[in-house]
């Protein structure tokens, strides 16, 4: 029973961020252009919906990265009660992401870009790492998944 209500709450949570998710998608795509005389480049096309779709990505994000954390404290909390050995192996597991996290902030570059009608605050340097960091460290987390794709099968037993 208590598998049947997960499947449906699983179920319906998915749909609902799908259908959200086309809306946005929807208007920003259908929705049209900024007036020219509020474009802030004025040769660049700027949908008017731009905003809408950035938050709901930083708010998928943000939900996401909520579930992760809560599911992993409890699954270690679990483990530590029942094999203290196994839990010890996640929480290295955790450590190597904050390593890697690191380790591609340092190699980030605080360059600061030349972008065109933009005088935002966000064009610093430490932003400007933290950027680069999220993208090396997803460069390397699709890179390890493509490899464990291709390499695992291959130490697959046989059975």
């Amino acid at each position: 029973m208590a598998v049947t209500k997960i499947h449906r709450t699983s179920k319906m949570t998915l749909i609902i961020g799908v259908i959200i998710s086309l809306a946005v998608m929807a208007l920003f795509y259908l929705g049209g252009q900024v007036p020219a005389q509020e474009k802030i480049v004025a040769d660049m096309s700027q949908p008017k919906f731009t905003d809408i779709v950035l938050y709901w990505a930083y708010t998928l994000l943000v939900i996401t990265i909520a579930v992760l954390v809560i599911f992993a404290l409890v699954s270690f909390l679990k483990q530590l009660k029942n094999a203290p050995k196994k839990a010890m192996s996640g929480l290295l597991v955790i450590l190597a992401l904050v390593a890697l996290l690191v380790v591609t902030f340092l190699a980030g570059d605080g360059t600061l870009l030349n972008i065109p009608g933009y005088d935002g605050a966000d064009n610093q340097p430490k932003t400007l790492k933290i950027t680069d960091m999220w993208l090396f460290s997803s460069y390397v987390m699709l890179v390890l998944t493509f490899l464990a794709i291709i390499v695992l099968p291959l130490f697959k037993r046989k059975g």
